[in-house]
C-alpha cells in the first residue's frame, strides 16, 4: 500500500507539473502576443502624429486628431521625443507646446506625477520641464532632493529649463552631495543653465569644497566662463588641499590654453606623485613650447606607463613636431621603452 501511495502521488506530481509547464508557455505566448500588439499600435500612432508634431502649422490646431485613452501614454513619449530632437528649433518648439496645450498634455503630466509609478512620475517630469510649467514647483524641487538618483536628477533638469535663475540655488548644492549622478548629465545640465548664471555660485562651491569632492567638482567649471574657470583652478593649484586635485586642475589649464600657464604646468613634471606628472605632461602637450621638448623626453624613461605615454602624445602635440624631428629624437634615445611609446603616439597622430 505504501508504495502505491507513493506511485500515485508521484503520478499527480508530474500532472501538475506539466500543467503548470503548459500554462507557463500559454502565458509566455500571451505576453508575446501583447507587446507585438503595442508596438504596431504605437508604431501606427507614431506614424500618424509624429508629421503632425514636426509640422509647424498653427491653421490645423482645431483639426487635430483625436487621442484615445490607450493611446495617452504613448503620445506623451512621442511628444518628448520630438521636443527633444528639435532642442534648438524655436519656431518649432512653440508650435510643439501649442499642440500640447490643445492636447491637454500639460493635464497629463500633473496626473501622471501623482502617480507611484517611477516610470509614470519620470514621464510626467520631464514633460512639464519641456513645457516650463511652473505650477508644479515646489513638488519638483522635492523630487530633486529625493533618493532615487534617476527621478531626482530629471527633476533637477525640469527646475533648471522652468527657472534656470531661480534653479541655480538649488542645484548647486545639490551637484556637490549627489556624488550617484552622471557627470556628463551634470555637465549637460549646467551647460543648459549657461555661464551666466553657474559660473560664480559653482566657482564658490568647487573652492570651498572638501578635496574629495573637489576632484570630482572642478570638470564642471569648464562651463564657467573661461576668465572664471582659469581664476579658480589658478587659486586651488597655489595652495592644492590634496594631490589629487591638481590632476583636474591641470586638465582644465590644458583646455583653455592660455601661454600664461606654461610655467604652473612645468611645475608639476617633476612632481613625486606619478598622475600628476601624467596630468602635467598632458597639459604641456598643449599650451607648451618647442623648449619644453627636453622635459618631456625626460618623461618617456619614467617608471610609470602612464607617464612616458602622455609624455609621448605631448612630445607629438608640440608645435615643433614634424617626422624627421621624431626620427632624429628616436635615434638619440636609448631606452627601448622610450622609443616604443614615441612610435605609439606618432601611429595614434596620423590620419587613419
Amino acid at each position: 500500500m505504501h508504495s502505491d501511495q507513493i506511485l500515485t502521488i508521484a503520478y499527480w506530481v508530474a500532472i501538475a507539473i506539466v500543467v503548470l509547464v503548459l500554462f507557463l508557455m500559454i502565458y509566455i505566448l500571451f505576453l508575446r502576443v501583447l507587446l507585438l500588439m503595442k508596438e504596431r499600435r504605437y508604431r501606427n500612432f507614431s506614424a500618424l502624429w509624429r508629421p503632425i508634431l514636426l509640422k509647424n502649422t498653427k491653421k490645423k490646431l482645431d483639426h487635430l486628431p483625436r487621442i484615445e485613452l490607450a493611446d495617452r501614454f504613448s503620445y506623451l513619449i512621442l511628444w518628448n521625443m520630438v521636443r527633444e530632437e528639435k532642442q534648438g528649433d524655436e519656431k518649432l518648439r512653440d508650435w510643439l507646446n501649442s499642440v500640447a496645450l490643445a492636447t491637454g498634455v500639460d493635464r497629463a503630466a500633473k496626473r501622471l506625477l501623482r502617480k507611484h509609478s517611477v516610470r509614470k512620475k519620470l514621464l510626467a517630469v520631464v514633460t512639464l520641464g519641456q513645457l516650463r510649467d511652473k505650477s508644479q514647483w515646489e513638488k519638483l524641487c522635492q523630487m530633486a532632493v529625493s533618493e532615487h538618483a534617476l527621478l531626482s536628477l530629471a527633476a533637477t533638469q525640469a527646475i533648471a529649463r522652468i527657472d534656470p535663475m531661480a534653479a541655480v540655488p538649488v542645484i548647486i548644492p545639490l551637484i556637490v552631495r549627489r556624488v550617484d549622478w552622471p557627470a556628463a548629465k551634470v555637465a549637460s545640465i549646467l551647460k543648459e543653465i549657461g555661464p551666466d548664471l553657474v559660473s560664480e555660485p559653482l566657482v564658490k562651491a568647487v573652492t570651498h569644497a572638501p578635496a574629495d569632492d573637489m576632484q570630482r567638482l572642478i570638470p564642471y567649471l569648464a562651463t564657467c566662463h573661461d576668465t572664471i574657470t582659469l581664476s579658480a583652478v589658478r587659486q586651488i593649484l597655489a595652495n592644492p588641499p590634496d594631490d589629487k586635485v591638481i590632476g583636474p586642475c591641470l586638465n582644465a589649464i590644458g583646455r583653455f590654453r592660455d601661454a600664461k600657464d606654461q610655467e604652473l604646468a612645468r611645475h608639476y613634471l617633476n612632481h613625486p606623485r606619478w598622475h600628476v606628472r601624467a596630468h602635467a605632461a598632458a597639459c604641456i602637450g598643449r599650451i607648451g613650447t618647442k623648449e619644453d621638448e627636453k622635459k618631456l623626453v625626460t618623461l618617456l624613461t619614467d617608471q610609470e606607463w602612464w607617464v612616458r605615454y602622455r609624455a609621448a602624445q605631448a612630445i607629438v602635440e608640440l608645435p615643433s613636431f614634424s617626422m624627421a624631428r621624431m626620427h632624429k629624437l628616436k635615434d638619440e634615445l636609448k631606452d627601448r621603452y622610450a622609443r616604443d611609446i614615441l612610435d605609439q603616439a606618432i601611429a595614434e597622430r596620423r590620419p587613419a
